[in-house]
């Protein structure tokens, strides 16, 4: 099941936020309630992932659990925490990475290794971080471990199972014990209505649109430079209307119930260098990364040379993360590459203008979307030769990419649409507040409540198109 689905719209939502807060006298059976609802709602899209999750959520707690009753035993609760490790990264990589590598030897070594063509679990990445913070925060002593029922709802929320944003178990398990979050709250409730619709306005009404000029950019054979450049700032459009509506929704699903979900997105094109885009996009995978790979390679505190490694390093390793394809390892690196320049030359960019920063950090992370995007190098490289060859400028060919094989438009009008839609997108990007920053000063007023209406009815109109979250490949 997906947020922008009219069963979780007009049904699960609904169901689940009644049962939920008419059973506010007794938070066990709340529990049990956002438990199970969770576990439908990730069960929903493919019932066959369902053993998975479970599976994850038994050994980790169990792990866990047994690492806090053997801390007066050193090399026990190391060697379980060890072993938590590498049931995580396992089952990471069994799914994730298996037919990857296979597939790698088999080129390299001439083999003839089958592979297994293994379905990706919805949100394995997402919840396996998840657990891998709460073995190593329980191993470290800094989290008591709590019930199994209330474990269980910590990993499967269902605002934050299958996308993130990644949650610590600190964050989350103290709002998850607190009686007063157990009851309904006007107060929190209006704003994450607002942080909700919006995040569906974004993915439905703005990413899926844009979604068909990419689709029809990255499958065209034979690309303007004009086609090129709309092809290439769509994605990078949609990536961001996608992720960060699906993160404003989980923030927004939240709130209604009362639980704080951190913010994993903060308005990343307004950055004025690599690093800080990473400090803005996609904040708790960064956060993630941070924790699990940056500091344990010795961060910051072994040299510069050692610290521009250790960035090479968690940027690959990153790439990897997103995708199991070399596109993305790739991608990585050169994100990686981009930050080691950015420390190298610190006070010669810092004399830089800002808008020269914001616009030339733009154009960087738009090329670098172009590989992220592509299912190969080929098609990226196609993309990169029609953004570059200004022989063939093509301004009309543009039209093509709004084709959706629906309904056809005139050229002229086609045209029109695509340029004033990218520039009115790249206008709101660059110099608007985003919607947590405007849900930080929300008041139920007469025209915040007409906003919501008619965004969620906009919305409504264009459920039927429905399609997955972007992340959910992830």
């Amino acid at each position: 099941m997906v947020f922008s689905s009219y069963e979780f719209v007009f049904a699960f939502l609904p169901i689940v936020l009644v049962g939920y807060f008419c059973a506010h006298k007794s938070m066990l059976v709340q529990n049990i309630i956002l438990v199970v609802a969770s576990l439908f709602f990730y069960a929903y899209f493919n019932i066959s992932y369902l053993p998975i999750i479970l599976a994850s959520i038994v050994i980790n707690y169990l792990i866990g659990y047994f690492i806090s009753k053997t801390f007066d035993k050193k090399w026990l609760s190391k060697s379980l925490c060890a072993t938590g490790v590498l049931f995580n990264l396992g089952l990471l990589g069994y799914f994730k990475y298996y037919d990857f590598f296979v597939e790698n030897i088999n080129s390299v070594f001439g083999t003839d290794f089958v592979l297994k063509n293994i379905l990706l679990p919805l949100g394995i990445s997402f919840f396996t971080f998840q657990q891998l913070s709460f073995i190593i925060s329980v191993y470290k002593k800094e989290e008591k471990v709590e019930d199994f029922l209330t474990y269980s709802l910590f990993v499967s929320f269902f605002p934050q199972l299958v996308a993130g944003p990644i949650v610590s178990y600190s964050e989350m398990m103290p709002q998850f014990l607190n009686k007063k979050n157990r009851r309904f709250n006007f107060e929190n409730f209006c704003p994450g209505l607002y942080i909700f619709v919006f995040g569906l306005f974004k993915k439905l009404v703005i990413a899926d649109t844009l979604n068909i000029f990419v689709n029809n950019g990255f499958s065209s054979d034979e690309l303007s430079f004009a086609a090129g450049w709309v092809t290439s700032l769509s994605y990078t459009l949609q990536i961001y209307f996608d992720f960060s509506g699906y993160s404003d929704m989980a923030i927004g699903l939240g709130k209604m119930f009362n639980i704080d979900i951190p913010l994993n997105f903060n308005s990343p094109y307004k950055s004025q260098s690599i690093g800080e885009f990473w400090q803005r996009w996609h904040i708790t995978l960064g956060r993630a990364l941070r924790t699990f790979i940056y500091i344990p390679l010795g961060g910051n505190r072994k040299g510069k040379i050692r610290m521009y490694l250790n960035y090479m390093i968690t940027f690959l390793l990153s790439g990897l993360w997103h995708g199991a394809s070399w596109t993305f390892v790739l991608w990585g690196g050169l994100n990686g590459l981009c930050i080691v320049f950015e420390k190298i030359f610190s006070k010669l960019l810092a004399k830089i203008p800002k808008p020269i920063k914001i616009a030339v950090t733009f154009l960087i992370t738009n090329a670098l979307w172009v590989l992220f995007r592509a299912e190969s190098f080929d098609r990226a490289l196609a993309v990169y030769k029609a953004m570059v060859n200004v022989s063939n400028l093509g301004i009309s060919a543009v039209a093509d990419i709004a084709a959706d094989g629906i309904m056809g438009l005139p050229a002229p009008i086609a045209l029109a649409y695509v340029f004033i839609l990218i520039v009115g997108l790249l206008v709101t990007v660059f110099f608007s507040k985003n919607v947590i920053e405007r849900a930080e000063k929300f008041k139920l007023t007469t025209l915040n409540s007409v906003i919501v209406a008619v965004l969620f009815a906009v919305s409504v109109l264009f459920i039927s198109r429905e399609s997955v979250f972007i992340y959910f490949n992830f």
